[in-house]
């Protein structure tokens, strides 16, 4: 029978050996213990003379039992040695397949998407902008041979997203719309990234070439300004609801709450009852693309549509927009690019700044706020801007409380269904 030896760390405990000798005295095996399912689990970790020590253990143990409670990780000694080996088979398969002088980019993005699924929020966005907008263009080139002419090359080239067939989507046989400059700095980004972490992994050796091309020519990771320059007039705005009110209800009550509370359409499709606080006021936006929740302000001109919206919900966690089919929404109907082309806003509008598009709504939002001497601090706070270098657009248009700001728009009589004084009587 072993005979256990305690040690200061709870779960941590050790045997010593009658046989094995470390620096001249018996050799101590050290042994976690912790539950796993309500049930006891005891692994051997290894020999004093291996290095391992009674800190070590514990803290081996503390993240075995918090990968337990979070249930992401290993959950055991055994399952880590797991992972770790294969993790090893894994890296000793890849940097031989990349000692092949041929092997083409696209081995190595797909291994970068693999790991930005795990490790990034924003995955997605790189998995659709590499199939899109890379992939077809220097995905079979081989790794070695991608340099500056290939990546000037490849912003040339740089188009709007293909369908699963390669082929230009062609639903409305109209021109496709030309890529953001940002959307393309987005993109020699993520190429840039997946050089990094490539090199960082020791699968390609050699100066990242994004990064080479950059020095080389110092306006290729450059945006030219793409900042939105149209808002709608208070006018302008009372026709644009007026005709969507006649034609598509959810297509004016969306358009409705961007502009009046600058929500981004992502926010406005993911907005549940649960956020509507009328009582304070209050709309609470989660997790918005800044990565931070924020208020948005029920005013006026949006409290009758909103209560309206969430009177016809089942419960207060459904969605407050869906689809026809019950689901959640991924764009605007295009209902609103037809009443905009209906009333000629975008007649003879090349530039794409100043074409009235659905984000214009929350442009405008931001622009009357400015004009209704909003500063800019409140301006990037209820916009959900990281910084305010992104607000200072509206600077031009400014002549401050957030709330305050937001209930001095008051100029367009809002269409109403219902009686909201007989709502708040309730």
């Amino acid at each position: 029978m072993v005979d256990w030896n305690k040690t200061r760390f709870p779960g941590v405990r050790y045997w010593v050996s009658d046989t094995r000798k470390h620096k001249g005295k018996p050799e101590r095996c050290f042994v976690i213990r912790y539950k796993r399912h309500e049930k006891p689990v005891s692994e051997t970790v290894g020999w004093q003379g291996q290095g391992v020590t009674p800190e070590f253990c514990a803290q081996l143990r503390g993240q075995i039992t918090s990968n337990i409670k979070t249930g992401e990780g290993f959950q055991s000694l055994k399952e880590k040695r797991e992972l770790e080996e294969a993790r090893r088979q894994g890296e000793a398969e890849t940097k031989a397949a990349i000692e092949k002088e041929n092997i083409i980019f696209d081995v190595i993005a797909q291994k970068y998407l693999d790991w930005a699924k795990t490790a990034k929020k924003s995955w997605k966005h790189d998995v659709s902008r590499y199939d899109n907008h890379v992939k077809p263009i220097i995905g079979q080139t081989p790794i070695k041979d991608i340099h500056i002419l290939t990546l000037e090359g490849l912003k040339k080239k740089i188009t709007p997203a293909i369908n699963e067939n390669g082929n230009s989507s062609e639903k409305n046989k109209k021109k496709p719309k030309e890529l953001s400059q940002q959307t393309k700095k987005h993109i020699l980004i993520l190429i840039r990234g997946i050089f990094n972490w490539a090199i960082g992994r020791g699968l390609y050796q050699g100066e990242n070439p994004v990064t080479k091309t950059a020095k080389i020519d110092k306006s290729f990771l450059k945006v030219a300004d793409n900042s939105r320059t149209r808002f709608l007039s208070y006018e302008e705005a009372e026709l644009l609801l007026g005709v969507l009110f006649e034609k598509s209800l959810v297509t004016h009550d969306i358009s409705l709450l961007s502009l009046y509370s600058g929500m981004r359409m992502g926010e406005i499709f993911a907005l549940k009852g649960t956020d509507l606080n009328f009582s304070s006021g209050v709309i609470h936006i989660k997790d918005p693309k800044s990565g931070e929740s924020r208020p948005a302000y029920i005013i006026d001109a949006i409290e009758e549509m909103l209560v309206r919206r969430y009177e016809e919900l089942n419960k207060p966690s459904e969605l407050v927009f869906k689809s026809t089919k019950g689901g959640p929404l991924k764009e605007i109907s295009n209902i609103f690019e037809r009443v905009v082309d209906e009333l000629g806003f975008n007649h003879d509008v090349d530039d794409r700044r100043d074409r009235v598009v659905p984000h214009t709504l929350r442009h405008t939002f931001a622009s009357w706020l400015a004009m209704n001497g909003a500063s800019l601090i409140t301006l990037k706070n209820l916009m959900g801007h990281k910084s305010l270098e992104m607000v200072l657009r509206y600077a031009h248009l400014s002549p401050s409380h957030e709330k305050e700001a937001v209930l001095g728009l008051k100029r367009i009589k809002p269409n109403k269904i219902i009686d909201i004084d007989s709502f708040k009587k309730r």
